[in-house]
């Protein structure tokens, strides 16, 4: 079994991954690294996501996992695991969980970085119950969502162990710069400071979201 002090994962469908994602992952890791323990933050790119999976402009898992690569990889406290991708099925957060504690030997709860939207939305995940008892969620604020602190459970409020990252709400989104991509006379050019040149160039080599 795989040992791996120290390890916060960061789920997300990455379509495309951009610079947000990384403030995000680096200023959890700034601020709650050594009070919770860890030394790295674990990029998790969706294969199947249930909720995603009908969107007409998610690329296929291997090109959104090689961006997720090419955006990390010039930073040592950043990882990315593939588990999700090529897995047959949905992909079901609480499922992968269980299976990356086991493999990183992880005590719970898992720390596990995630947007206050997503986080508002938690009770219409798969076994929102065993993912409340699972992780500490690290909370990156979103514009025009406040703090969630308790979701609703089949009428009855749970409490979150949850920390609340520390930066401002980012307004920048995936589906801004998709949309900006299709529709954008200058394309992907007008993205240069929004998306990492390593991800900004393997979308125009691959003609991507155009």
């Amino acid at each position: 079994m795989a040992k791996a002090p120290g390890v916060c994962f960061y789920f997300g469908t990455f379509n495309p991954i951009h610079n947000g994602h990384l403030m995000v992952a680096q200023s959890a890791l700034s601020q709650f690294g050594q009070r919770l323990g860890f030394e790295r933050v674990v990029f998790v790119p969706a294969g199947n996501p249930p909720h995603r999976y009908q969107e007409p402009d998610l690329l296929e898992a291997t090109l959104r996992l090689e961006m997720v690569r090419r955006a990390t990889a010039d930073n040592a406290a950043f990882a990315v695991s593939d588990v999700e991708i090529g897995r047959p099925g949905k992909s079901y957060t609480v499922d992968t969980l269980q299976a990356l504690t086991q493999q990183y030997a992880l005590p719970q709860p898992v720390p596990l970085i995630i947007g206050a939207d997503a986080l508002a939305q938690l009770a219409t995940w798969r076994q929102p119950q065993r993912l409340v008892e699972m992780v500490h969620f690290l909370q990156a604020p979103r514009p025009g969502f406040d703090l969630v602190r308790q979701i609703n459970l089949n009428g009855e409020l749970a409490p979150l162990g949850t920390s609340p990252i520390d930066m401002p709400p980012l307004g920048i989104s995936s589906s801004w710069i998709r949309q900006t991509l299709a529709t954008s006379p200058t394309g992907a050019e007008g993205l240069r400071y929004y998306l990492p040149a390593p991800v900004l160039q393997f979308i125009r080599w691959n003609g991507l979201y155009t």
